[in-house]
């Protein structure tokens, strides 16, 4: 009796020795829509994946149609350090950011707006961020890419402080 239950302590106190205390919390940062991104008229728009990781494709758009997107960061644990969001040309499409004074609250005083480049504080776990797209010229090769990073700190290489998702947009001219 005895040694079954020097055993079981002994199971426990190896159970509870393996485990790590130091509290820390490393999380790979996320981007999703929370919504499918939609027209000026409400149409909703579709995402496909593509054979790429992390690349989509949009359902086609016409030259004058302005898409809302919707996308949502989150670090989890882990505290939002900066975001990008950057397009293939200005000639193609137009981003529309939020109002800047909304921005300028959320966003540190050397974020570059224009080239979308947005460093945060690194006290917010998450962001939304609404955008509208306009797309201005026909073309095959439109593309948005989003990039959020955070505070986590891997020790290991199963994991990344950053997320990077990209949408192609095809615009065709408008009938």
């Amino acid at each position: 009796m005895k040694s079954k239950l020097f055993l079981l302590l002994l199971f426990i106190s190896i159970l509870f020795s393996s485990c790590t205390l130091d509290g820390e919390s490393n999380y790979t940062p996320q981007i999703v829509l929370l919504k499918n991104p939609f027209l000026q008229n409400g149409d909703s728009l579709n995402l496909y994946f593509t054979d790429e990781g992390g690349v989509f494709r949009l359902d086609t758009i016409s030259v004058g149609d302005t898409v809302t997107f919707l996308p949502y960061m989150t670090g989890f644990e882990n505290n939002l350090t900066a975001f990008y969001l950057k397009q293939t040309s200005d000639s193609i499409a137009k981003i529309i950011l939020p109002d800047k004074t909304a921005m300028d609250s959320i966003f540190l005083p050397t974020s570059d707006y224009k080239n979308g480049n947005f460093y945060m504080k690194g006290t917010s776990t998450a962001l939304l961020f609404p955008f509208k797209y306009v797309a201005k010229s026909p073309s095959n090769d439109a593309k948005i890419q989003l990039a959020v990073v955070s505070d986590a700190n891997f020790k290991n290489l199963y994991g990344s402080n950053n997320t990077t998702i990209t949408i192609k947009t095809p615009i065709i001219k408008k009938k």
